[in-house]
């Protein structure tokens, strides 16, 4: 049995944390442990190398969940267009609980100064996030749905927008991180704190 010191480690992640434990479970970098939350209340404290090095891993890990996220929204086209197809009334639900599913995307910013161009990139292990997504349904069963049943599409329908909300709690974890960092090398730059050509590397 855990007793109450196990509940945080030393360096500040709760492993409780909603987007720590999604990335634990579907195997991402772990916000917690690239940034704690103590961590970010203290960003002042780091020398400025550290906090570059800090938002590059940041930035890394977003980038593997916005191309997983990328190949995720693929294979729902593949459902949308499938069940587009089907003169069904039973597909037409299917296809509206998909609709709801691509509308939770998050790309937009509230706040316009963290406002970012979407960069998808193939991380270097690419091949893995598109064997995650195989398991709610591979892309060969996808591309000959015409021969799969409703109840198969649906499943696929509800895996992937588990998988999506999943994704989105990581990345807004993940983003949170890299706007702090960003954050900070810019004030340092502003009052003087860092070269411009440190915050440039």
């Amino acid at each position: 049995m855990n007793d109450q010191s196990e509940e945080t480690d030393p360096a500040g992640s709760s492993p409780d944390d909603p987007a720590d434990v999604v990335a634990r479970r579907i195997g991402f970098a772990v916000p917690g442990e690239l940034v704690s939350r103590a961590e970010l209340a203290e960003l002042d404290r780091f020398a400025t190398d550290e906090l570059r090095s800090r938002r590059q891993r940041c930035e890394r890990a977003e980038e593997a969940v916005s191309y997983t996220r990328r190949l995720l929204q693929g294979r729902l086209d593949l459902l949308r267009a499938e069940l587009s197809r089907r003169d069904d009334p039973a597909a037409t639900e299917t296809l509206r609980d998909l609709s709801r599913v691509l509308a939770g995307d998050d790309r937009t910013v509230s706040d316009p100064a963290h406002a970012r161009a979407t960069r998808i990139r193939m991380p270097e292990d690419g091949d893995r996030y598109a064997e995650l997504l195989d398991t709610v349904v591979d892309e060969s069963t996808l591309l000959h749905s015409r021969e799969v049943d409703l109840a198969t599409l649906q499943a696929a329908v509800d895996g992937f927008a588990a998988l999506e909300r999943d994704l989105s709690v990581l990345r807004r974890a993940l983003f949170d991180r890299i706007d702090a960092l960003r954050d900070e090398l810019a004030a340092r730059y502003k009052d003087g704190r860092a070269e411009v050509g440190e915050l440039l590397r």
